[in-house]
């Protein structure tokens, strides 16, 4: 389903909010805009309403609003909504029956006017309630800044909160105040009206209202430039504004071809994704050789541009006027599209020669963060300090002082940090989207001769290989007995893909956590091998054998316990899966789905489990949280029977097959040989044959 530009905008706005105010990029993409990425782009480019931020390296996109709460007293008639505090927090005013002097009806003409007009008429309650609050800064009290510079000499008397600044962007360690219920800040949020409901999402609520702040920051700072030659700041991300304010960032869809919003555009149009200006008497104007400029910045080793005039970028001035470049948006930010702005990261060794992070070279080992993870930790907080290794070494690296240090030996290198280089034939070829992460990309182990576009294969792996060795030793743990006739690697890009998409998914659910994935087995008969390859486990169809702890595809840690549900031919099939059992609880046979994990209808667990302690079983709902990897094909071991030769020496026999019990025609009166009497036969002619060989 396709939706109209306001109706996605309104769906993007009203989801945010009712999510503490903030959600994951992607899973806007996911579960709003239906994958719907260009509209996308646009609807969250609307500043007034929305802020692309970066937390602990997950893009998020903010919601916000112009609209403010009225606090004159029975007010004529302004742009602010007239509504009392206390009912907006709580959805009642306990001064009501003195008098309270503010309006309680939120659904008032008056109201309604104000909401269509700042486009908010949709929004409950409760969601107006999350969006004013990091919104309008008279609601709550502000952070002190001196508590957290250990500056401030008002103690428990201050009205700002002393609260840690770095505990609202992650989880914090250090001596300062982590709790909103302690004394001093529990005081000033009394003082302010706010109630005891309202303490849980506070953290939430501070760390939004920091991002919308920072946004605002930089985008009416511009480009910070180099300072000194510790490396450049560069831009970080470029937020423009609408109206008369300087437009500071490039527009990617006039890049692509056509802006919808011409004109009235908030971003800066030009065809190039980064452009250099110079400001001369009070304007900014294009410089010429733009692309010139913009190549000799990306190579670290230049401090000046090689034109006339130069551009000196640690000073980013020429001659005497201030110089900036603008460009796209950040590609960490936006990391699903086409011209985005790609800043990568340096350190300069001891023979002046610049390294990037990450790339391995003869004297140095490769660094284990690159230029990626370093900018998500830069867009987080560029005043951190960050610790990292290469080879033997520990290192620590300081965003504000542009410095890496050895942290044994104390040695220190400069650091920057640059775009990489685009040119305009670049951007004129550059047409498809960009994978994200390659999370799309097949495992380098598979037979690349053999993936299809559609369908899948099966390819034989030979009994050598360490691939092999792996699942037979997983198979052998618990399974004895049995000979592994053939095992067959699946490579389906369609359903490999699926799951990669999956995977990201639930990593964005868990704050960019990792998720447990386990390979799995899951028995089944022959005659649906070839439909899990194609289209993976469907529990309606193989599902049949029991629903004990939830109505899902069943897997199970010990071969031995899958072996059952196999049925009774004499070659078995059985597959082993990599799933995606993220967070579990103990399941239940009436489950369709997970159960939720705090009673809502948001935040479940992911699978379901026999025993929460130790799992054997696992149930999972979501296909997309499978795939099926290998197929396995084994029967039962043949037994052997030793025997000694005239000459005294062991040779071990192995029968073609056990033979069966035979059953005599009716006529026949004679009983059926035995198993045992049939294999001393076959033994007895075994030895006259040797005995007849020595002769």
């Amino acid at each position: 389903m396709i939706l109209s530009f306001p109706q996605m905008e309104k769906d993007i706005l009203k989801f945010i909010c009712a999510n503490q105010g903030a959600v994951n990029t992607d899973d806007l993409l996911f579960n709003v805009c239906y994958g719907e990425s260009s509209v996308f782009s646009e609807v969250i480019g609307n500043k007034d309403k929305f802020v692309s931020w970066c937390s602990q390296g997950q893009p998020k996109v903010v919601g916000r609003t112009r609209l403010q709460l009225c606090r004159v007293k029975n007010c004529q008639g302004c742009r602010g909504l007239h509504l009392c505090k206390h009912y907006l927090f709580g959805g009642s005013c306990k001064f009501s029956r003195r008098g309270c002097t503010f309006s309680h009806d939120l659904n008032s003409c008056q109201n309604q006017n104000i909401l269509k007009e700042f486009e908010l008429e949709m929004l409950e309650r409760t969601e107006l309630c999350t969006l004013l609050l990091q919104s309008d800064n008279t609601l709550l009290p502000s952070i002190c800044y001196d508590y957290n510079n250990s500056q401030c000499n008002e103690a428990d008397a201050c009205k700002r909160l002393h609260i840690c600044e770095k505990y609202l962007k992650f989880d914090c360690n250090c001596f300062k105040t982590h709790d909103f219920s302690a004394p001093q800040p529990l005081k000033c949020l009394q003082d302010r009206h706010v109630p005891e409901h309202l303490m849980q999402v506070l953290k939430s609520v501070y760390s939004n209202k920091e991002a919308l702040r920072s946004s605002d920051k930089m985008s009416s700072g511009g480009n910070i430039g180099n300072r000194g030659s510790r490396g450049n700041r560069g831009n970080r991300g470029n937020r423009g504004n609408r109206g008369n304010r300087d437009k500071t960032e490039i527009c990617m869809y006039f890049i692509k071809g056509h802006c919808k919003h011409e004109e009235r555009c908030f971003k800066a149009h030009d065809k190039m994704p980064y452009r250099w200006q110079i400001k001369q008497g009070g304007q900014w104007t294009a410089m010429a050789n733009n692309e010139k400029i913009e190549k000799d910045y990306c190579d670290p080793k230049n401090t000046v541009s090689n034109t006339d005039p130069q551009v000196h970028f640690d000073t980013m001035t020429c001659g005497s006027d201030p110089v900036r470049r603008i460009s796209t948006i950040n590609s960490v930010l936006e990391p699903t599209f086409i011209h985005t702005t790609e800043w990568v990261w340096y350190w300069e060794d001891e023979f002046g020669n610049w390294r990037e992070y990450s790339t391995p070279n003869a004297r140095h080992g490769s660094a284990n963060i690159n230029s990626t993870q370093l900018e998500e930790k830069f867009l987080n907080n560029d005043k951190d300090v960050v610790e990292f290794t290469a080879s033997s070494q520990s290192y620590s690296l300081s965003f504000q002082d542009w410095i890496q240090t050895n942290i044994k030996y104390g040695t220190k290198k400069l650091v920057k940090r640059r775009p990489r280089f685009v040119s305009a034939s670049d951007v004129q070829t550059q047409r498809v989207r960009r994978p994200q992460s390659n999370f799309t990309a097949v495992p380098d182990y598979w037979d690349k001769s053999q993936i299809l576009s559609t369908g899948y294969k099966r390819v034989l792996l030979q009994p050598s290989s360490n691939e092999y060795k792996e699942i037979e030793k997983l198979f052998c743990q618990t399974l004895i007995g049995f000979d592994i006739l053939k095992m067959e690697r699946i490579q389906n890009k369609a359903l490999w893909e699926a799951f990669q998409l999956q995977k990201n998914h639930m990593k964005n659910n868990n704050r960019g956590q990792d998720v447990k994935e386990k390979k799995l087995f899951h028995g089944t008969e022959p005659k649906f091998v070839d439909t899990i390859c194609a289209t993976n486990f469907d529990w309606r169809l193989c599902g049949v054998h029991g629903t004990a702890y939830g109505q899902g595809s069943y897997f199970a840690r010990d071969a031995k316990y899958s072996h059952s549900y196999t049925g009774h031919s004499d070659v078995r099939s059985m597959f082993v899966s990599r799933v995606l059992v993220g967070d579990f609880t103990r399941g239940c046979s009436e489950y369709k789905r997970p159960p939720s994990k705090d009673g809502g209808d948001l935040n479940f667990y992911d699978s379901c489990v026999d025993d929460v302690i130790n799992p054997s079983i696992f149930v999972v709902f979501e296909k997309h949280q499978i795939y099926p990897e290998y197929v396995l094909q084994y029967e039962e071991k043949r037994s052997t029977v030793s025997v000694q030769n005239i000459y005294g020496a062991t040779t071990t026999i192995r029968p073609a097959a056990t033979p069966r019990r035979v059953v005599a025609p009716a006529p026949v009166v004679a009983p059926a040989p035995t198993d045992n009497q049939c294999l001393l036969q076959f033994i007895t002619k075994c030895l006259n044959i040797v005995r007849k060989k020595c002769i």
